[in-house]
């Protein structure tokens, strides 16, 4: 086991979330020492989650449609959410802001989101966000940071959340960057946003989560996880 999966499998055990939300095996690691002897796991070079760890869920396909037709015929794209928000996420799955999620909540745009940046007056966000690329969804306007603190050293790390998701073809409009600068150079800032409202065209398959070592010093303006 790798430093990757030792970490990953330790923030995602400490959320303690329900049995069966995951699988119990399939996971992957995109690490440079794992991917050199594994290979790259049949992604391309611009969709590669290269250095997360991927955690395989338990799918349902929606009505009227089957999993080999949603894993041979729909689209691989990323979603960037919040630790806090993955029990509900892989509960109910991916909601529009307007639809009820777990407990009788409702979905929030993310505060930190469309507030600051370059998104058009007539802009839609009751819609679900996805891209085509791992760096555009992890952003910090998508996917916020939470500093995660290991209690057997105390040593910290900022950890990202993005959802590896199957969206219908068809079913999402594409528009321009909304984030405030270019971030991946494989995809054009034209296209690089997708959305959709129609929940039912969008199927989680995997969670990722990425660690980089970080010194956090009080208040640091992302949330904190002790794990």
């Amino acid at each position: 086991m790798c430093g990757l999966e030792r970490l990953a499998q330790s923030v995602i055990s400490s959320l303690k979330l329900p049995y069966g939300f995951l699988k119990r095996d399939g996971h992957v690691c995109f690490c440079q020492g794992c991917q050199t002897y594994l290979g790259r796991a049949g992604f391309t070079s611009y969709n590669y989650p290269e250095d997360w760890y991927l955690f395989r869920v338990n799918v349902s396909a929606p009505p009227g449609r089957s999993l080999e037709e949603i894993s041979n015929n729909w689209e691989l794209c990323y979603h960037g959410t919040e630790i806090s928000r993955l029990e509900s996420i892989l509960r109910m799955g991916l909601k529009t802001p307007g639809e009820c999620y777990l407990h009788g909540n409702r979905t929030n745009v993310l505060p930190w989101r469309f507030k600051i940046y370059n998104a058009p007056d007539d802009f839609d966000a009751d819609r679900i966000f996805l891209s085509p690329s791992i760096r555009y969804a992890s952003c910090d306007s998508f996917s916020l940071p939470y500093c995660c603190k290991r209690k057997k050293d105390g040593l910290t790390y900022r950890v990202k959340v993005v959802l590896m998701v199957h969206i219908r073809p068809g079913s999402y409009a594409v528009s321009a960057n909304t984030s405030g600068g270019s971030i991946d150079p494989w995809y054009s800032d034209n296209s690089i946003e997708w959305a959709t409202n129609e929940s039912n065209s969008v199927v989680v398959m995997g969670v990722l989560v990425k660690f980089e070592r970080y010194q956090c010093v009080g208040h640091v303006g992302f949330p904190c996880l002790n794990f």
